[in-house]
């Protein structure tokens, strides 16, 4: 299920360290040795300084980071003497842990302090010195470390995390180059830029379904299931709970999983400068559905792995608790209402077989998802599009006729 909006016009510990060592011992060099160290981490379920994706670090209070500009788009200021050389060093220390793995003192590795440790005690401004310190390759080796990233997203200059994924792509954002392998598109995202004057949240202060607008990925069933959330008072809350703006300006998303990710204040565009994906609405700009469709890419390993899918998974994902489903054919005007006004999130599918169906020439798209929105004093249903236009009402016969599944979700 998933269809792009078309727009007009634990793990031992010492085998991982026994693993990068005998790397280490046969001479590959101190950064392939942890490139591997950092690859067994994420493949094992293994505690090697990088946590089940709940953050250790700490943001910094609002204190340290003082009057920063938490803007994306604009640079922070210079690092003061005293930054600079606090940033020197950090920088020689890192250097040192990085260049120290040789063949015939391979112990040296686990006996420094890992550079990640080092990062979470810095300010922003002697983190933005630390890497004035250091060049493009060691940059790109320290951001191979483990958990050296999710203490940069928290901690670093928004501007700066900006600047580390342009030295080291993917390294601070996730994929998005894989998904264009299969989707043909003549203008593909090709950067990341931020969206000036951006609001996480509307007038409301809380989700709205009109805040949707989805954009050239095929996410339609996640979109649709953010959106059904947001049309019932528990959704809101969760979906409002699970967001946290950071003093850096940038959020972290809290799963019902557990799984924290934090995103950084940039989001995918093309080469006109226009954003790729979710799109945000009103003025100012309301970004919460773009913040929920990155971390969720980012969580999942990349766009291309959250375009197309299910509804009820992506309600799963959000409520923490199992969704059903029922044949559109089997579901009666009574049904919809029940769940509706108990507080369930609704969201139908369409067929991807409608040779023939003029309705899908004119009010359906095939293969796609909606919110149900309601149902009307006539007893036609009104399906919400997360293109954010053609939504369609539909009789209950049509409903039944040309509709394929209907997924309910649940917070308990």
């Amino acid at each position: 299920m998933g269809q792009p909006a078309h727009r007009p016009g634990q793990g031992s510990s010492a085998l991982i360290a026994a693993i990068a060592g005998a790397v280490t011992l046969s001479g590959v060099g101190s950064g392939v040795a942890g490139d591997i160290r950092a690859a067994v981490c994420k493949i094992g379920d293994n505690d090697c300084g990088n946590e089940r994706r709940v953050h250790s670090a700490k943001p910094p209070s609002q204190q340290e980071w003082g009057n920063r500009p938490t803007d994306p788009g604009k640079a922070p200021p210079p690092p003061t003497d005293d930054e600079r050389k606090t940033g020197k060093r950090a920088a020689d220390h890192i250097r040192d842990y990085l260049n120290g793995c040789e063949w015939w003192r391979f112990w040296s590795c686990w006996s420094k302090q890992p550079p990640k440790d080092i990062l979470a005690s810095m300010s922003p401004g002697e983190i933005q010195a630390l890497f004035d310190e250091l060049s493009d390759d060691e940059i790109r080796r320290l951001l191979r470390q483990p958990g050296v990233v999710d203490v940069l997203r928290f901690r670093a200059d928004p501007w700066l995390l900006h600047q580390l994924e342009r030295i080291a792509p993917g390294s601070i954002e996730p994929n998005f180059t894989e998904y264009y392998k299969d989707e043909k598109n003549d203008n593909p995202a090709i950067a990341w830029g931020p969206v000036q004057n951006a609001r996480v949240w509307g007038d409301s202060g809380l989700p709205s379904l009109e805040d949707l607008n989805q954009g050239g990925l095929g996410d339609c069933w996640w979109l649709s299931s953010m959106g059904a959330l947001a049309q019932t008072p528990e959704g809101r809350r969760r979906l409002r709970n699970m967001i946290r703006q950071n003093p850096n300006g940038t959020y972290t998303v809290t799963f019902p999983d557990g799984d924290q990710v934090t995103v950084t204040p940039y989001f995918p565009i093309n080469r006109d400068g226009n954003l790729s994906f979710s799109q945000p609405e009103g003025q100012p700009p309301t970004i919460w559905p773009l913040i929920l469709e990155k971390a969720f890419a980012q969580k999942e390993g990349g766009f291309d792995e959250i375009n197309g899918g299910d509804p009820a998974r992506g309600m799963e994902v959000l409520t923490g608790h199992d969704s059903d489903s029922e044949d559109a054919d089997d579901v009666t005007r009574q049904d919809l209402e029940n769940w509706l006004n108990s507080g369930r999130p609704v969201v139908v599918s369409t067929k991807d077989d409608v040779d023939g169906k003029e309705i899908y020439q004119q009010r359906l798209h095939a293969d796609h998802a909606y919110v149900v929105k309601g149902i009307t004093k006539d007893g036609k249903v009104e399906l919400f599009n997360p293109w954010g236009y053609d939504h369609a009402t539909l009789t209950m016969e049509e409903f039944n006729r040309y509709l394929a599944e209907v997924d309910i979700g649940s917070f308990e």
